[in-house]
């Protein structure tokens, strides 16, 4: 089943879906390339053991995308291509988060969970999920997995409490909360975001831009973090200068599958992360 037409169509792999008594509600959609079939084990594994009803759809592929191609520059804005954050992964995560869009809306869903493959779940996220999503009205995102390279100022009006010990509460700033790993996204959100694009104008994670540009009407951040990225997983998106250093020595690794290097490198991974989800509460 493909959401667009032409050969950067994203295909959807679906499951049967029968909400049974106790069965949670909201479903999940999870982005995966077609290259990393590890991932998806990972993601199979994860969502089994939270009993979460989910489709996998495959995403594109930021290594394919030739530039060059009108039928690619059609789907990528003048002023996305020209500015500093573009990479060609940045651009197909985007494409890849939109085709999700575009199924829920197919789907006819009011709400929906939205993951990338590269995380790990709690137990409880169909519970978590659920609740986040009576909680969203309007043309909101909920985003269970969230980072900032200064700490994210959070504020606790008008916070909403959830299961488990945790909170919904607003970003001060809603530009600075960043990551598209997990979130909760309402039919009306999807709604906006599908109708703007293509072309595609921004990161998948630019959570700001949409609420500027009229595409949301809010953003909320679940605290304490319910989804954490595994940093056994690099990311595909690829921001390194292919030509740079650090770039040519994270692919020799990766290549030559050096067990300790890898080890090395998740830790450092692990360290950055625990850097980027540190939290502060003003008033």
């Amino acid at each position: 089943m493909c959401v667009v037409t032409g050969k950067w169509a994203a295909t959807i792999y679906s499951r049967p879906v029968s909400f049974e008594d106790g069965q949670n509600i909201v479903r999940a959609y999870v982005v995966n390339l077609a290259r990393s079939p590890e991932r998806r084990a990972h993601m199979v594994f994860e969502l089994s053991e939270c009993a979460v009803e989910h489709e996998f759809i495959e995403a594109f592929d930021g290594r394919d995308l030739d530039l060059a191609d009108p039928e690619i520059t059609e789907l990528i804005a003048a002023s996305f291509l020209g500015s500093d954050s573009f990479r060609s992964g940045v651009a197909g995560c985007a494409l890849s988060h939109i085709a999700v869009y575009r199924q829920i809306l197919a789907d006819g869903l009011e709400r929906a969970l939205v993951l990338e493959d590269d995380i790990t779940l709690p137990r409880d996220l169909g519970d978590v999920a659920d609740a986040v999503g009576e909680h969203l009205v309007g043309a909101e995102v909920a985003l269970l997995n969230f980072d900032s390279p200064e700490p994210c100022r959070l504020t606790r009006k008008g916070s909403i409490s959830l299961a488990s010990s945790r909170d919904l509460v607003r970003p001060v700033d809603v530009s600075q909360p960043e990551s598209a790993a997990a979130y909760v996204i309402t039919r009306q959100a999807c709604e906006r975001i599908v109708k703007s694009a293509p072309p595609v104008k921004t990161k998948a994670d630019d959570w700001g831009y949409m609420c500027r540009q009229g595409l949301l009407d809010g953003v909320w951040c679940v605290v304490p973090l319910s989804v954490t990225k595994d940093p056994g997983f690099a990311s595909t998106i690829n921001y390194l200068r292919q030509s740079g250093l650090k770039a040519r020595l994270l692919a020799v690794i990766s290549r030559r599958d050096l067990l300790f290097a890898r080890q090395i490198v998740a830790y450092r991974r692990k360290r950055i992360w625990r850097q980027y989800r540190k939290v502060e509460f003003v008033d």
